[in-house]
């Protein structure tokens, strides 16, 4: 009788080690899905940025065909005046917009909480640290929207209205 009890056990703990074993490829599966979930997020918060970015422009241009005449004077929107680049991309909330125009921090986190419908918290300026998911930073032609972390961002063009999303394959870089 004793040996039916140490077989009972022996069951048990190689039950118990079978879980485990499930539990921790389970685990790991669904960490890569969560993580792909989350790049695919940001892919589609871009093309959220990029729908608004085309609203605002047809409405520049239409705005510019009911004047009759080319204009660079800014448009409202939404309460907000915003300027845009000669082929009607929207720019800037802050200045009009120059023949050597380099986006700023403050353009391009202006421009998130303009073009995107209940934007979430977004950190502004590179090497900051962050407690927000999502960061900004101006680059010399471009404004970077991103992860905090590195993992995926979409790079915004604003005086041609290029929109490019990149997923980062390794979660170490940081965006810079």
């Amino acid at each position: 009788m004793i040996q039916t009890y140490h077989n009972g056990r022996f069951e048990f703990f190689v039950v118990v080690i079978v879980i485990a074993i499930i539990a921790l490829a389970a685990l790991g599966r669904y960490s890569l899905m969560a993580n792909d979930a989350r790049v695919l997020r940001l892919e589609i918060i871009s093309h959220h940025f990029m729908t608004g970015a085309a609203n605002a422009r047809v409405e520049y241009l239409i705005e510019n065909v009911v004047n009759q005449e080319r204009r660079s004077e800014p448009l409202k929107i939404t309460g907000a005046v915003v300027y845009f680049s000669p082929q009607g991309w929207p720019v800037s909330l802050g200045a009009p917009v120059t023949a050597d125009y380099q986006p700023t921090d403050e353009d391009c986190f202006q421009l998130w909480q303009l073009l995107l419908q209940n934007p979430a918290p977004i950190t502004k300026g590179a090497g900051i640290e962050s407690r927000n998911e999502y960061r900004v930073f101006a680059q010399p032609n471009n404004c970077r929207y991103g992860f905090s972390d590195g993992s995926a961002y979409f790079d915004y063009y604003p005086l041609d209205g290029k929109l490019l999303f990149i997923p980062v394959n390794n979660e170490n870089n940081n965006i810079n």
